[in-house]
């Protein structure tokens, strides 16, 4: 833990969650960015490594029932999502200083990915954005909030084969990540209600967003904003006897943000969305896998407030 006895700034007592590993190793180097502009600045502050999703949570918890003005992430999207439970019940505004593999939440936000002192004056200058978060209500009784986007199937897959790839970075690690998957596609048969219009459909993946982009920029709903209270719902169809050359085309399609030019993409809007697929399928959130269809997706209008530029 590091503190500075007087901070001069008027967010208060900042407490950082920071994850060391993320961006395979850009987050030490993030987080001693960081600390050294607050302790510059003369801001309090204290610092809280976790290794693991559930650690991070509980630190979070307990930072803000000790008086934390403010939630500072040093990490990626994962280390974000896990804080904001205790953002989200604790009204705390949250700070993001993206060191991910992804930062589609910073991104999202207009937060600089490369100016760690960009991205710390930001939360220090004060000015907060309210956003809508994602919750998922799984058959197993846990309930889980997200930021950006909840992907099932195969999108769900590709998420969590990137974690085991130390390069490149970015966006090509995930397409890198991708690509390796493509063999080991399945077609799920999902059964879709969004607010009360209902679909059966072959897919390969469907993708519930908050927000346009995932896998470090990859725009699969464009459209999507975070705070206009609906998500933007994308279906990938995989049709029986669809060649893989196509699923190729579809995925180059998500990379150079193309997917509305494709048939095989289908979106829909909603406030609360219902899943089921057979065979079950994985569920990420905000790229870390955490349950298994089927699920409910309801949106939080206005949950949060986040450090933004103006």
């Amino acid at each position: 833990m590091s503190a500075s006895p007087e901070s001069k700034s008027a967010v208060g007592h900042l407490a950082i969650v920071a994850n060391p590993t993320s961006g395979h190793g850009a987050g030490q180097r993030v987080l001693g960015a960081a600390t050294a502009v607050l302790r510059g600045r003369g801001v309090s502050h204290e610092v809280l490594t976790a290794d693991t999703r559930e650690q991070s949570a509980q630190l979070a918890a307990k930072a803000a029932e000790r008086g934390a003005d403010a939630i500072v992430v040093v990490g990626g999207d994962g280390t974000v999502q896990t804080v904001l439970r205790a953002v989200h019940n604790n009204r705390l505004p949250l700070g993001i200083i993206p060191a991910g593999s992804g930062n589609d939440a910073a991104r999202m936000l207009d937060i600089p990915l490369d100016d760690v002192a960009r991205a710390v004056a930001i939360v220090l200058d004060g000015n907060t954005r309210r956003i809508d978060l994602g919750r998922a209500s799984f058959s197993d009784g846990t309930v889980d909030l997200f930021c950006t986007i909840a992907a099932t199937g195969f999108d769900a897959a590709v998420a969590e084969r990137a974690r085991d790839l130390s390069w490149p970075s970015g966006r090509a690690l995930f397409a890198l990540a991708a690509l390796r998957q493509l063999p080991k596609l399945n077609r799920h048969h999902y059964q879709v209600r969004v607010d009360d219009v209902e679909v059966e459909t072959d897919a390969a993946f469907t993708a519930i967003a908050n927000g346009p982009t995932y896998g470090a920029g990859m725009r699969i709903a464009p459209h999507a904003s975070a705070d206009d209270g609906v998500f933007d719902i994308v279906m990938g169809s995989h049709p029986r006897h669809l060649p893989r050359l196509s699923l190729l085309r579809g995925l180059a399609q998500v990379l150079y943000s193309r997917v509305e030019k494709n048939p095989l993409f289908k979106d829909m809007q909603g406030r609360e969305v219902d899943l089921y697929c057979d065979p079950p399928a994985d569920v990420s959130l905000d790229g870390d896998i955490v349950g298994s269809l089927p699920t409910v997706f309801d949106i939080i209008p206005g949950a949060i407030d986040v450090y933004a530029p103006h």
